[in-house]
């Protein structure tokens, strides 16, 4: 009983910091483009876990683990290129109900990669969990999303989805025998290696506000809660709880970042209560009572 309260208090700190980088990284827009943010985060991250990784630790990576997480970290990048790609031709709304089947396409994903087959309840809960979170999003739209209409973006991000299960999948795959904290900077460090020709060719790097505080406050926090913090939680539970459970747990990020907005108004506050209780009702079909 003590340890499911743990993983689910580590579950849902690791959902609120992924959520509070969809809120925070916005704040960032005016101050350097998507592309250099990222690449920023990721080099910075790098350089401030260096000094407690250790030159023991680095020299530990072998041709094996430098294969295997460079192909980690690459499909991680392919995530947010797709996503910064398909924003050209689609908007963070839309994006929002696709991100929605992350875990469903995890579940296809882990069984052709791991031949793990999800139990019937699971899959229940995936399907109502996706209901839930696209009530949320529709609700607080208060009916002008429209998806009728499938956009060049839509199809991008959707694959950009898949490169980010298959990202989560292979920590699970290759990853279960580095601790958390080592295979969280392999994957900055590789990540950063990857981004930095973008960073150089595509950020855009003499329009960056250097000279803002605002720009560094904001870089420093998606650097150390939503870059670090995250990416060791994210270590952790695939090792703990499996990826089917922790990407269960992202139907709950479209409650935690829009609940707060709806306090101002309560009658649109009242229409998202169906969905987030199919979403608690998706989170108990998607726990270990039903693997």
């Amino acid at each position: 009983m003590k340890s499911t309260l743990i993983d689910n208090f580590t579950l849902l700190l690791w959902a609120s910091l992924m959520a509070s980088s969809f809120v925070v990284s916005e704040q960032l827009l005016p101050y350097a483009n998507p592309i250099a943010s990222t690449a920023l985060r990721f080099i910075l991250a790098t350089i401030l876990m260096m000094p407690f990784i250790g030159r023991a630790s680095i020299k530990q990576l072998n041709y094996k683990i430098l294969l295997r997480y460079s192909v980690i970290s690459l499909f991680l990048v392919l995530f947010f290129i797709g996503l910064f790609e398909a924003l050209k031709t689609t908007n963070a709304m839309r994006t929002s109900v696709i991100y929605t089947l992350l875990p469903l396409i995890s579940v296809v994903l882990t069984y052709i990669g791991l031949k793990f087959v999800t139990p019937n309840k699971q899959i229940a809960g995936f399907l109502i969990g996706t209901l839930g979170a696209i009530w949320v999003l529709v609700a607080f739209t208060q009916g002008k999303l429209v998806l009728i209409e499938w956009r060049l973006g839509d199809s991008i991000f959707l694959v950009a989805c898949c490169c980010l299960a298959l990202h989560v999948i292979l920590i699970k795959k290759w990853a279960t025998d580095v601790p958390p904290m080592l295979g969280a900077f392999y994957i900055m460090l590789l990540g950063s290696l990857i981004l930095l020709p973008f960073l150089i060719f595509f950020g855009d790097l003499n329009n960056i506000a250097w000279h803002e505080d605002e720009f560094w406050k904001v870089l420093l926090y998606l650097t150390l809660f939503t870059t670090i913090a995250t990416f060791f939680l994210q270590q952790h539970l695939l090792k703990k709880v499996g990826p089917n459970r922790l990407l269960g747990f992202t139907y709950l990020i479209p409650s935690i970042v829009l609940i707060p907005q709806g306090l101002a108004n309560m009658s649109q506050l009242y229409s998202v209560v169906p969905g987030i209780m199919l979403t608690f009702l998706a989170l108990y079909l998607i726990s270990p009572k039903h693997q």
